[in-house]
């Protein structure tokens, strides 16, 4: 077995560990959405991040898997892991057929076929009376399973699985030949196709994989949400989540879909309890216009740079200092925009707002941080401050032990960033010309 299959079924065990440990039913709730999404994303990226060929329809592929375990829960009930199984066939099977009649098309009409795809078999299951059809289908769940616990428990175990199945793929195509063919048809198909790749066999080969991995995706939905109707399983969420995590994220490298849905997933499930569910789009919709503009490259990508333009041979210490407050500015920044809204529409706006100021601060300063603007290292000063007094109004308002093991956490982290601001290495680095910096790296 590969070394980063270990690693990552061995990260997957200690995720699940930690939540058995912290016996909070919710988290497995919400991990689960989590993981949903970093399957999803990294589905999605194989075809529209690998090959640049972007996907609108991937909501019909997660339906497809959906909608195979209520055929199945009515007339010949399966376990889960040959449902999983059955529904990558099947969405498999739709990415296979759906590649033959659009992948000769590019550009903007392969993403408006993909779109008609979702809606014709939205289409479909509406008129489909055995799956429920417009009404929905009822799925029942058991309430526990024997050895794990919880039936919830077994969900996000099996969402974890798969996390780790979708990982492994996109890596091994990565960094394989099929991988440097994908990338091929991305940067030129014209110059591809020229060369002698047989680009239509990659596309297919892309749209199958893809397809399947959304189709096990949304295989377990049912059982996760007891009711099934269309709207849910062709919910906008998963079209616009599965195309701005990996955005957001970074497209060219399995790291991208799962650092972006890893922060707009948990983002989104901290909204949710904070303000409202009905706000999740709108921030994923302003984070994704933020990134496209500011970091086209996503979040990987801007690192990437950073690390190419700072350090060219290796990394040194000073690197890896200002890579971690970056990111820590932009994970802050995130969730210190979600934390500033709920208290804008609470009884301390004025708070909010100021809490909301801090917070692009927080981005805007990452930003300059990564790409090594000599007003980086002083804004990033100024927005750590600036947070102190916030973590510590937070902190006093609410003083449960988790609220305030995080806010206090927050103030420590921001004196710590603000005292690595100010050593010499760091400084360093945004006094040099952009060419010394590479000389002497």
């Amino acid at each position: 077995m590969p070394l980063f299959t270990l690693i990552a079924l061995g990260a997957g065990l200690v995720i699940y560990l930690i939540g058995k440990l912290i016996a909070i039913d919710y988290l497995f709730f919400a991990g689960y959405t989590v993981l949903q999404f970093v399957v999803l994303a990294t589905a999605w990226n194989i075809l529209g991040g690998y090959c640049g060929y972007v996907n609108f329809g991937s909501a019909g592929f997660f339906a497809l898997g959906a909608y195979t375990t209520v055929f199945f829960h009515k007339s010949y009930p399966l376990p889960i892991p040959v449902l999983i199984v059955l529904g990558g066939i099947v969405a498999g099977l739709v990415g296979l057929g759906t590649g033959y009649l659009t992948l000769r098309l590019r550009g903007v009409y392969f993403a408006i076929a993909t779109l008609a795809l979702a809606i014709v078999l939205q289409t479909l299951v509406i008129n489909w009376d055995y799956v429920g059809g417009s009404r929905g289908a009822y799925v029942i769940r058991p309430q526990t399973v024997p050895v794990i616990g919880s039936y919830i428990e077994y969900l996000f175990l099996l969402m974890l699985m798969l996390t780790v199945l979708a990982l492994c793929v996109a890596r091994a195509i990565e960094r394989s030949q099929l991988g440097f063919g994908f990338a091929t048809i991305r940067d030129d198909e014209i110059a591809a196709e020229a060369s002698g790749v047989p680009t239509l066999r990659l596309k297919l080969i892309a749209t199958t994989l893809s397809g399947a991995l959304m189709g096990m995706a949304g295989v377990p939905f049912p059982y996760y949400i007891g009711y099934l109707e269309p709207a849910s399983a062709f919910g906008l969420a998963y079209a616009v989540n599965a195309i701005a995590m990996p955005m957001i994220g970074g497209t060219t490298s399995w790291i991208g879909p799962l650092v972006g849905a890893i922060l707009l997933g948990t983002l989104q499930q901290v909204a949710s309890v904070t303000i409202s569910s009905a706000v999740n789009l709108l921030i994923v919709g302003i984070l994704l216009v933020v990134f496209v503009i500011i970091a086209p490259n996503g979040i990987v990508g801007l690192a990437q740079e950073f690390l190419r333009a700072a350090t060219p041979k290796h990394m040194t210490s000073r690197s890896l200092v200002v890579l971690l407050i970056a990111g820590y500015g932009i994970v802050a920044g995130m969730f210190g925009v979600v934390f500033s809204l709920s208290a804008v529409m609470s009884d301390t706006p004025a708070v909010g707002v100021f809490a909301l100021v801090v917070a692009v601060l927080l981005i805007a300063a990452a930003y300059g941080l990564l790409k090594l603007q000599s007003w980086g290292p002083l804004l990033a000063t100024i927005s750590f401050a600036l947070s102190i007094p916030v973590g510590i109004v937070q902190f006093w308002a609410d003083r449960t032990i988790g609220p305030g093991i995080l806010h206090g956490g927050a103030v420590v982290i921001a004196v710590a960033a603000i005292v690595l601001l100010q050593t010499a290495g760091v400084k360093s680095l945004y006094q040099m010309p952009l060419g010394e910096q590479r000389a002497t790296s």
